[in-house]
């Protein structure tokens, strides 16, 4: 059974995650949802009249004319390319899911003093983030991993490195995130390995600390596991005013899981010292939180609509595990294995996302189709860690990041009882320095058929690309890899009436 240990999050967070990787993935949401939503790449805020289309702008709930429920299953496949020093490697991934399902109950009156001549509940639950990817990178470096556990030990007393009689590597590791922190743990494993040695091994006061990796080339392989989602259930209540004016506000719950484990291997041909090192990592992060949607929608005339949507911040609840293990072998073929058999509990902490406005307009041709045109706005230097502590990090957030826009445009044609959609969409980069984390952009296509006005059948293939360029650890390995990350969704939708 592994130990559980309760530590101090603030060393682990300035650590691990100084990057934001995490803050960009709480507050950072991909198109998903049914296949007439996703075929025209979620341009419809000033649409309405689909349960996707509800949680992009809850006005558009009081569009439908009677009660509707959809239940959407979605393929997704992910193909990694990676460049690092000389190296190339592709890795795939796929996953399947029930990413969207809900329901919308409309309720007209026929009292003609009433502000609402029709109202509009609803609740959903969609998917706003699949994590399920695999990213596999492979190359030579000049630079080793024995620099990541090198830096943390520099200025750490030899003291707290070496066991006391009859204490465990387990009890040694548990006592270092107890009372030091996340680095000094770091500093530990790499000395247990034999990674480095003190300069001074009979002084306990000893600070100074020299590697045992003597080689200049380093071939490296390594392999990043992501799994699990992000979703949101959302409570919406709609009406309709003058059968021009449409109005709602959803109240949403917001629930993830996300779990990333990577296994780092390196390698190299010196005839001293150490020659191999593998250093596994499995972080787990879920969260919770809330956030509220104002909506409404306003026909102009009978073909034009505008549509506009105020998203709160999610004020959300962190919490993280890490487990980690070590093994080296040395030129003599003699090995080191470190397994704490521990699982790190951190506490929990408070995040908050930026808010998002939502501006809208379509045309309607009659029944033959319509077009439609999106654009949000979201300021991601507003993000911010509420929790005590956390001072450091949200200084950095106007150095790091800024204002990201998103267009969306979609169309549709009608054929008899079929459906042809399209759309095209790009969402800018959060960081200022783009190279980072690069625009995501993509285009959608769907047919849908109807059989009748309460029934029809849907299916959209949506295929995005992103360029980023990630770290693989933030202290000691300065040399970034190159991803070129496309997806490919496949998504099948049924409605019908209740």
């Amino acid at each position: 059974m592994k130990k559980i240990l309760m530590l101090i999050s603030l060393i682990y967070i300035n650590s691990m995650a100084q990057d934001f990787t995490d803050a960009v993935r709480f507050s950072t949401d991909r198109i998903g949802g049914t296949a007439r939503y996703t075929s025209m790449s979620g341009a419809f805020g000033a649409l309405g009249g689909d349960i996707s289309a509800m949680s992009l702008n809850p006005a558009g709930s009081a569009v439908f004319l009677n009660n509707k429920m959809t239940a959407s299953l979605d393929l997704t496949t992910m193909n990694n390319e990676s460049m690092f020093g000389n190296g190339f490697a592709n890795q795939k991934d796929s996953s399947f899911d029930l990413n969207q399902a809900g329901a919308v109950f409309v309720f007209t009156t026929n009292n003609q003093n009433a502000l609402f001549e029709k109202l509009s509940f609803g609740i959903a639950y969609q998917q706003t983030n699949n994590y399920d990817n695999e990213t596999f990178i492979i190359g030579n470096n000049s630079q080793s991993i024995s620099d990541y556990f090198l830096n943390f030990a520099q200025g750490v007393e030899l003291d707290l490195l070496v066991p006391v009689s009859g204490e465990s590597v387990t009890e040694l590791y548990e006592y270092l995130g107890e009372s030091v922190g996340f680095g000094t743990q770091q500093a530990y494993l790499g000395y247990e390995a034999f990674i480095f040695d003190a300069v001074d091994s009979s002084d306990f006061g000893n600070t100074s600390y020299t590697s045992n990796v003597n080689a200049s080339n380093f071939t490296q392989n390594y392999l990043l596991t992501e799994r699990g989602s992000a979703g949101q259930y959302v409570f919406n209540a709609g009406g309709e005013i003058n059968k021009r004016f449409y109005l709602g506000i959803n109240l949403n719950a917001h629930v993830s899981d996300y779990e990333r484990t990577t296994l780092y291997d390196e390698f190299n041909s010196s005839s001293t010292g150490v020659n191999e090192i593998y250093f596994d990592n499995t972080l787990r992060t879920r969260t919770r939180g809330f956030s509220a949607q104002l909506g409404g929608i306003a026909k102009v005339t009978d073909n034009w609509r505008i549509g506009a949507t105020y998203q709160s911040p999610t004020w959300m609840t962190v919490s993280d595990e890490l487990s980690q293990r070590i093994e080296t072998i040395n030129a003599e073929n003699e090995s080191a294995f470190v397994d704490p058999n521990v699982l790190n509990i951190y506490p929990d902490y408070k995040f908050k996302t930026p808010e998002q406005w939502n501006f809208s307009t379509a045309y309607v041709f009659g029944q033959s189709g319509l077009i439609s045109f999106d654009y949000a706005y979201k300021d991601y230097s507003q993000m911010k860690f509420r929790s005590g502590g956390f001072e450091s990090l949200n200084a950095l957030r106007e150095q790091i990041f800024k204002s990201s826009v998103t267009y969306k445009i979609g169309g549709e044609y009608r054929i008899a009882n079929y459906s042809l959609r399209g759309g095209y969409f790009n969402q800018e980069s959060p960081y200022k320095e783009e190279n980072i984390f690069g625009d995501i952009s993509g285009f959608s296509l769907g047919i849908g058929y109807s059989f009748n006005e309460n029934t029809s059948l849907d299916f959209s293939y949506m295929r995005s690309e992103q360029d980023r360029s990630d770290r693989l650890y933030q202290t000691g390995l300065s040399q970034r890899a190159e991803i070129d990350a496309l997806r490919n969704n496949f998504t099948l939708s049924l409605t019908f009436g209740l």
